[in-house]
């Protein structure tokens, strides 16, 4: 295991050792809970890819899209 020295934020740190606290857990755990957390959420996020085929073609939107609102577009592109 490789130990790591981080600064923060007085402030931060101190709500840090307060959730740490509450929760029963060790900052330790709560930042290496934060940081899969964080991992996780951005390795979902690059793998997403918006579904641009089912909105738009090389002559504009697809019969499907025309007939819909932006927000209905927008749910369609958007649809995993």
């Amino acid at each position: 295991m490789k130990k790591t020295t981080i600064e923060l934020p007085d402030e931060l740190a101190e709500q840090a050792r307060r959730c740490a606290v509450e929760s029963g857990t060790t900052m330790r755990s709560l930042i290496e809970d934060a940081l899969r957390r964080e991992i996780e959420r951005r390795a979902e996020a690059r793998a997403w890819v918006p579904r641009a085929d089912v909105v738009f073609t090389g002559e504009g939107l697809t019969e499907l899209a025309a007939a819909r609102s932006w927000a209905e577009i927008r749910e369609i592109a958007n649809e995993r």
